[in-house]
């Protein structure tokens, strides 16, 4: 009877625990808990951006008053793919679009017409890498380089009472390192902010069009510069999702 009671009990235990279920696997989602995003995920993500300013400035009791208007907005579409996991592998297209305006007592003594904003175009490849602090948590650092297209508007006084308004067209090319955080509120979509970067570009521009002066020969106008550009009024966010494996 002890024999037969102590069978019972096991094959009971055997029931039960045969019963219960299996620890379950991790999702086998792109966005994996705890250990970052899968080799062979393809992401499909962009970034926006927009900052205003103004500045007023006054003299002589407020007789003369300059107030100067700035805007900018910036959009950045990306693909990527990830070659390992978290390192991603993608191409970049960026467009800026920055106008401003200037108003003054008194005014100009030739009037001036509004200008079109500037813009900037740039197309290029990065690779970005992700460090998972928690599952949902993380920072990345991104380094890309590419083409860019830039256009500009500028007045330039040929007489007394008479102006052009000139149009600076150049191409050229840059690089940039920028850091920022990412938070995964579901698997496989990600929202991300960044505070700027870390660059270096270099445009050549033509002659500006719009000018009644001849071109001179040999005529070179070339920008570049390198440095830091951080600030709330660089701030951008970003959504990416994150697909395949």
């Amino acid at each position: 009877m002890k024999n037969s009671m102590l069978l019972l009990g096991l094959f009971g235990t055997a029931t039960v625990a045969e019963a219960q279920p299996s620890t379950p696997t991790i999702n086998q989602s792109s966005k994996s808990a705890g250990s970052g995003i899968a080799a062979g995920t393809i992401s499909l993500g962009g970034g926006i951006g927009y900052n205003s300013s103004t500045d007023k400035s006054s003299s002589n009791n407020g007789t003369n008053s300059t107030n100067t208007k700035s805007s900018q907005f910036n959009f950045r579409p990306t693909v990527g793919y990830f070659i390992a996991e978290n390192l991603e592998l993608g191409l970049e297209l960026g467009y800026a679009s920055n106008r401003r305006s200037v108003s003054s007592t008194p005014g100009p003594v030739v009037a001036q017409p509004q200008l079109k904003p500037a813009t900037n175009l740039n197309v290029g490849p990065y690779v970005r890498y992700y460090k998972m602090l928690s599952d949902q948590f993380g920072v990345t650092g991104a380094l890309g380089g590419g083409f860019q297209n830039s256009r500009s508007y500028g007045y330039d006084y040929t007489g007394a009472n008479t102006l052009e308004v000139l149009e600076y067209k150049g191409d050229g090319f840059y690089a940039n390192l920028t850091p920022a955080i990412v938070f995964f509120p579901i698997p496989k979509f990600a929202m991300s902010a960044s505070l700027g970067s870390l660059g270096y570009s270099r445009v050549s521009y033509d002659f500006p069009k719009g000018s009644s002066n001849p071109a001179p020969s040999n005529y070179e106008n070339t920008s570049s510069g390198f440095g830091a550009n951080f600030g709330l009024n660089q701030l951008a966010f970003g959504g990416t999702y994150y697909f395949g494996q």
